[in-house]
């Protein structure tokens, strides 16, 4: 039985993309609505030698069916996040479109000094909306993409700062006023109650009264099958599909040993 931290071995964990990753994949199969069908990525044990024989850095690329990509970055060595101007180092998700990019982060774990987060930056020149098949209206020589000036950032406004109107006076000159601190910088939108102690609540209440939760076994399935693909693709260098959970045997051979 090796000592210290369980995390740290291959026989007790799935390295950084169980242990941080798969809170990211899990959104990411949120937010696109299905499964990945293939990952890519490259691992490697370069800084920290202390007796560990995980990965202390990992780079993964998950491609979904519809041609939405997910790219996740883990590192043991810095804990620079480059979300909300780099002033924030806990995890945190950039979600990025055609018509703007959101940076979300649910904090510390406490509403203060960390509280959870979430800006968005309008893409200020999204490309040109052309249906399967046809052409855009203009075309123009250019660079392979367009430069241009970044976007503000701007609060996502939760559902007390929405004007209804129902409110007061008074409450419609609160809201006013805290949407123009939000828009010079000076606030951010908080949640009323931490998103996770909601989330927990939520949990405790389907586990009294039968309900299904929303995260499931069925959710905590699919992230682990990321977590073991994702592992895969980095030991044996290569592209892992989805599909060879359902034809094993048509999966490559081996081309690299565990990393031990």
């Amino acid at each position: 039985m090796k000592p210290g931290n369980w995390r740290l071995f291959r026989k007790t964990s799935g390295g950084l993309a169980a242990e941080l990753g798969s809170h990211h994949f899990d959104v990411a199969d949120w937010m696109f609505g299905s499964q990945p069908e293939m990952v890519m990525g490259l691992g490697g044990h370069d800084t920290i030698f202390d007796g560990r024989d995980i990965y202390d850095n990992i780079q993964v690329i998950f491609k979904y069916p519809k041609g939405q990509k997910l790219i996740w970055s883990g590192s043991s060595t810095t804990s620079h996040l480059p979300l909300f101007g780099g002033a924030r180092a806990e995890q945190g998700e950039m979600i990025c479109g055609t018509e703007g990019t959101v940076h979300i982060t649910i904090g510390d774990g406490r509403m203060d000094p960390n509280p959870p987060m979430a800006i968005w930056f309008k893409e200020p020149s999204p490309p040109p909306k052309v249906t399967p098949g046809g052409k855009p209206e203009k075309f123009q020589a250019g660079a392979s993409f367009n430069l241009a000036a970044g976007g503000k950032a701007l609060p996502i406004l939760l559902g007390g700062d929405q004007m209804t109107g129902d409110e007061s006076f008074v409450e419609k000159e609160m809201k006013f006023a805290r949407k123009w601190l939000y828009s010079k910088g000076i606030m951010v939108p908080n949640e009323t109650r931490n998103p996770v102690t909601v989330s927990l609540e939520s949990f405790f209440n389907d586990c009294k009264t039968g309900a299904k939760p929303r995260s499931n076994y069925e959710v905590g399935l699919d992230d682990s099958i990321s977590v073991i693909l994702a592992n895969r693709a980095m030991d044996e260098e290569r592209r892992v599909n989805y599909s060879e959970l359902d034809h094993p045997a048509a999966a490559p051979a081996k081309k690299k040993a565990a990393n031990t």
